[in-house]
């Protein structure tokens, strides 16, 4: 450390040394500042106090040090960054976990007495409750979930950001191990088969004509054509058609609580779908339904009338009455969706083209999913070798 000696005006000496800091974690810039006292004892002495300083303040100098007394009151902190970076659902899937799962266990303890076994025991609880839950329609008691290694890794991700704040300095989470959680039962996805799609088909047909039910017949035709998500169709205006193309482009969401996000899912959500030729009348022939009510129809969702929007609970609503009326189990709209994958499938459509088309992230979602489809081919896969071996 290089000090240097001054006079001041009277001849009073006084000593002065630059001190670097280090680098903000922040900023990410390189921070200096001057220590001066009235001996080289004094002066060195301060300077080591302002390396200390802003290294207990989390290595940057943006802010004071906090001192969060709860681990709740850490994690609301952790919370509202992580607000910023994701996207409406994930919030409410996020403050779900933090509500249910993970708040009630820790929420009231102080972060630095929080230790590994300690959470170890509530992983522990967390996968016996997903163990032994009841499985009822292919879902776990409320409360007994199964993504009790995503809620590890949550609090992890917690303790590295007060960690990051200079708050503590171990992550007691990273020596965690969770459980391996149990196959109990193989999940199967609903969709309608052949003959229960022609049966849904003909039922639609055969609707009375009335504004609500023409919503309906064209919204679950859209669905089963092009495979979009629930959020996704409801999303479209008439503006993202292209008629002569037969193509709509997915490029937006609509969630839960009725608003519009202006992007989609994962950024390979976005994406042009084509569709066929009777499904585009019987999409023309609601747009003159929504024109014949005196609508502006240009900008306006697809899926609604009169200026209006159903929320979304009702088009639930109105969708297990109509399978109640047609006899036929309830498969939910992603069943629409599982239904048009299935049939693509049994066509000879690859994984990757389905992947593109479904707007799934990767490959191996879209194999995670519908995998068993495939094995469902094995009969035709061995006829097929049994007719190449009759032409040798």
């Amino acid at each position: 450390m290089k000090i240097n000696r001054f006079e001041k005006k009277d001849g009073t000496p006084v000593y002065r040394t630059n001190v670097y800091l280090g680098v903000d974690v922040l900023t990410g810039k390189q921070v200096r500042t001057t220590a001066t006292g009235r001996t080289r004892k004094i002066c060195e002495m301060k300077a080591r106090q302002a390396i200390d300083t802003f290294i207990n303040n989390g290595r940057t100098t943006a802010r004071k040090k906090i001192n969060f007394k709860t681990f709740s009151a850490l994690t609301d902190s952790w919370f509202k960054s992580y607000k910023l970076t994701v996207k409406a659902h994930s919030i409410r899937v996020m403050n779900n976990f933090l509500k249910v799962y993970i708040l009630p266990s820790l929420g009231q303890c102080q972060p630095d007495k929080i230790s590994s076994l300690l959470v170890q025991e509530i992983v522990n609880e967390w996968a016996n409750n997903a163990n032994t839950s009841k499985i009822i329609n292919g879902k776990r008691e409320k409360g007994k979930c199964k993504d009790y290694k995503l809620l590890l890794n949550i609090i992890s991700r917690i303790f590295d950001y007060a960690i990051r704040l200079g708050e503590l300095e171990v992550n007691p989470a990273k020596r965690v191990i969770a459980p391996k959680l149990k196959i109990r039962s193989v999940k199967r996805i609903k969709y309608f088969d052949n003959n229960e799609l022609k049966r849904f088909l003909l039922y639609l047909d055969n609707l009375e004509p009335s504004i609500d039910n023409q919503l309906q017949s064209a919204l679950y035709h859209f669905l089963l054509a092009t495979g979009l998500r629930i959020g996704e169709a409801l999303a479209i205006n008439w503006s993202d058609f292209d008629f002569e193309q037969q193509s709509v482009k997915v490029s937006k969401t609509l969630l839960y609580n009725g608003k519009v996000q202006e992007s989609t899912k994962t950024k390979e959500s976005y994406r042009i779908i084509r569709f066929d030729k009777s499904t585009l009348k019987v999409l023309l022939k609601w747009k003159k339904v929504q024109e014949n009510k005196k609508v502006s129809v240009s900008e306006k969702l697809v899926f609604s009338y009169n200026n209006g929007m159903k929320k979304y609970p009702s088009f639930i609503n109105q969708l297990k009455k109509h399978f109640k009326a047609a006899n036929l189990p309830d498969i939910g709209f992603h069943g629409f969706r599982h239904t048009h994958t299935s049939l693509l499938i049994n066509n000879g459509v690859s994984p990757k083209e389905l992947q593109k088309r479904l707007g799934h992230a990767n490959y191996f979602t879209t194999m995670d999913i519908y995998a068993h489809l495939y094995q469902n081919k094995d009969t035709e896969i061995v006829e097929k070798y049994e007719r190449i071996l009759r032409v040798l």
